[in-house]
C-alpha cells in the first residue's frame, strides 16, 4: 500500500471505532486531497471525517477541507432523514394492506454504526416476496404523483418516492445457475418469506414505525454475498466492507454458527468469509473474537491482493479506469464488451476465491449464453 492509502485506512478505522490513529502517520506534509479522493471513491467520506476529528487539531487538514466535509455531513444527515421518513411512509402504506416487508442493507445496516448518519446513503431495498410483489409495486408507485415508469430486472423493480430510489424485491438475493439460485431462494423463503416467521424477525424502531430486518445469520451471509458479488461484477468499495464489519461487531453473538457454516459450504463461500474476515479484523479493526468461524491463521497472503482490487475499483467499480461505458453500440457489441470485461475480472479474482469463482462462472456462462441466444 502507498503511504496515502495507509493514512486513509488509519482514519477509516478511527472513524469506525472512535479511537485516534497513529499520529506519526500524519506528521509532515499530508496529501489531504488524495486521501479525500480515496474516501470519495470508497464512499466513506463521513467516516473518514469522523476519523479526522480524533486527530490533534494541529494535524487537521486545511480549513477549506474541513468546511467541505462539514457540508457533506450536513447533506448526508438530511438525506438520512429523507430516507428514513420515506421508508416509514412506504412501510405504513404496505402495512395498511397487510403486506409485510423486510429492509435489506441500507438504512437498516446503518443502525449498526455508532453514528448511523456517518454512513453514506444509498437507496431503499425492500423485500416483499413473490406473492405480494405486484401489489406492493403498485402501492409504492402510487405514493408519488411524480412517479416515472418503473424499470424492472429479474429480481426487483426500480421506483422513486420523494426523489428517493426504491428497489422493491421479489427476491432478496440471487445466484447464477439454477441449482444455486434455487438453494438461495429456498433459504430466503424459510428466513423472511413465510408468514410463520414474520413476527419473529428483528425490529428497528424508526421513530414510530417498526421496520422489519432479516434474521442475523441470514444477514451476515447476505451482506457479505452482496459485497463479493459486486466485487466480481464490477467492483466494491470499503462502504460495503464497513457495513459487514459493523454488523458483525453488533450482532456476532446472535449468529447461528452451525447454520452459517452449512450455508458457506453450500454456496462455496467459506474462503470468501475467511478472507473478508481478515480484512474486517486486520485492516478495519474488528476484534478477532467478534468474527464467527474465524480462520485458524489470522494472516493471509491474499489480503494485499484484495486491497488492491478494492482501491482500484472503488464503490461499485466507479473508480476503475478500465471500465467502459456499456450504453453505446448495438446489442451484440454491448454484450460483447460486458462479456469481455466480466471475463477479465473473473480471471483476476480466480486465485483469490477459486471454488466460489468457478461456481459463479459455471452459472454465469450458462445464463449469459441463454440470454444471448434469446436476445434478451
Amino acid at each position: 500500500m502507498t503511504h496515502t492509502q495507509q493514512q486513509f485506512l488509519a482514519l477509516l478505522r478511527s472513524g469506525l471505532w472512535g479511537t485516534p490513529p497513529d499520529t506519526e502517520l500524519f506528521k509532515g506534509n499530508v496529501d489531504w486531497k488524495s486521501i479525500l479522493r480515496i474516501a470519495v471513491d470508497q464512499t466513506v467520506q463521513i467516516i473518514v471525517a469522523d476519523g479526522i476529528e480524533t486527530l490533534p487539531k494541529d494535524l487537521w487538514p486545511p480549513k477549506e477541507t474541513i468546511l467541505k466535509l462539514m457540508m457533506i455531513r450536513v447533506k448526508t444527515e438530511q438525506m438520512h432523514k429523507l430516507l428514513n421518513s420515506t421508508l416509514n411512509q412506504i412501510t405504513e402504506a404496505l402495512n395498511e394492506r397487510n403486506i409485510p416487508s423486510v429492509i435489506l442493507k441500507g438504512q437498516g445496516v446503518a443502525q449498526n454504526y455508532p453514528r448511523p448518519t456517518s454512513r453514506m446513503c444509498g437507496d431503499i431495498d425492500l423485500y416483499v416476496g413473490e406473492v405480494n410483489y405486484d401489489q406492493a409495486c403498485k402501492i409504492i408507485a402510487n405514493l408519488d404523483t411524480r412517479q416515472r415508469a418503473g424499470t424492472e430486472c429479474d429480481h426487483h423493480m426500480h421506483l422513486q418516492v420523494n426523489g428517493v430510489e426504491v428497489e422493491v424485491h421479489r427476491y432478496a438475493d440471487f445466484m447464477p445457475g439454477k441449482r444455486m439460485n434455487k438453494s438461495i431462494q429456498d433459504w430466503t423463503t424459510e428466513s423472511i418469506g413465510k408468514q410463520s416467521v414474520w413476527n419473529e424477525l428483528p425490529i428497528w424502531n424508526n421513530e414510530d414505525t417498526r421496520i422489519t430486518l432479516a434474521p442475523r445469520t441470514f444477514d451476515a451471509f447476505f451482506i457479505l454475498h452482496h459485497t463479493v458479488r459486486h466485487m466480481i461484477t464490477g467492483g466494491v468499495g470499503f462502504r460495503q466492507i464497513c457495513d459487514w464489519t459493523m454488523f458483525l461487531h453488533k450482532h456476532h453473538a446472535q449468529i447461528d454458527t452451525i447454520m452459517l457454516h452449512e450455508k458457506l459450504e453450500l454456496f462455496h463461500m467459506r474462503s470468501v468469509w475467511q478472507e473478508f474476515g481478515l480484512l474486517a479484523t486486520n485492516i478495519l479493526g474488528l476484534p478477532a473474537e467478534e468474527l464467527p468461524l474465524a480462520p485458524s491463521s489470522m494472516n493471509s497472503r491474499k489480503t494485499e491482493k484484495i486491497l488492491r482490487h478494492i482501491f482500484i475499483s472503488g464503490n461499485f467499480g466507479h473508480a476503475d479506469g478500465n471500465r467502459k461505458d456499456n450504453s453505446k453500440g448495438t446489442y451484440i457489441k454491448r454484450k460483447w464488451r460486458s462479456f469481455r470485461f466480466q471475463s477479465l475480472r473473473l480471471i483476476k479474482l480466480l486465485g483469490l476465491f477459486p471454488k466460489f469463482i468457478l461456481s459463479f462462472c459455471i452459472g454465469w456462462l450458462s445464463e449469459a449464453s441463454i440470454r444471448l441466444i434469446r436476445l434478451k
